[in-house]
């Protein structure tokens, strides 16, 4: 095996570690969402304005995000993407009002295509061609794996300590995963 495959192999290693530690992370607290936003006051209607703004902001930035990732590389954007996230999910523990709730869904929205947009292009750029379904596959089941132990678990979290440490216990999370993509090499030359 070659330097260049070698060095291919562990990015993929790198970012399948990483994304694994983020999708458990999101699963601590993704299907409590709805219950967090009623205990600020929102009722059904202010969900769907929040996952709306989401996916608005989300879709409006993804373009100029793959645009600039094709310019800049990829990696800066990745760690962009998930400092931003630990910070966010950070401020919802200090939000106390469905316009504050508003404002962090457009960042949200964001900083999620900021890192999604830049994770998929690196994904693509990382895996072979005739290998790519396979690769891709790969790293969707070990993402996936951990995303749904941690919905497993953060029910019985919730239940226990309530929303804020598990916020709290999120954006520690991220900020780990993010310091293994530092670890990243997007420039391989072969």
């Amino acid at each position: 095996m070659n330097s260049y495959e070698k060095a291919r192999k562990r990015n993929i290693q790198i970012l399948t570690f990483s994304n694994s530690l983020m999708a458990l992370a999101f699963g601590l607290f993704g299907p409590f969402y709805l219950i967090f936003i009623n205990q600020i006051g929102g009722g059904i209607e202010n969900f769907g304005i929040a996952v709306g703004l989401i996916v608005l902001a989300d879709s409006l930035t993804s373009f100029f995000v793959g645009r600039y990732s094709d310019k800049f590389g990829r990696k800066p954007f990745l760690l962009l993407g998930a400092l931003a996230s630990a910070l966010v999910v950070f401020f919802y523990t200090i939000i106390g009002t469905v316009w504050q709730l508003y404002i962090i869904q457009i960042f949200s929205g964001i900083i999620i295509a900021i890192y999604e947009t830049s994770e998929h292009a690196l994904l693509a750029d990382l895996t072979k061609r005739y290998e790519r379904g396979k690769e891709i596959g790969k790293y969707y089941l070990y993402t996936g794996i951990a995303e749904a132990i941690a919905l497993v678990i953060g029910g019985f979290l919730v239940v226990k300590y309530g929303f804020k440490p598990i916020f709290y216990i999120v954006s520690i999370i991220f900020v780990i995963s993010t310091i293994f993509l530092f670890k990243i090499k997007e420039k391989v030359k072969s």
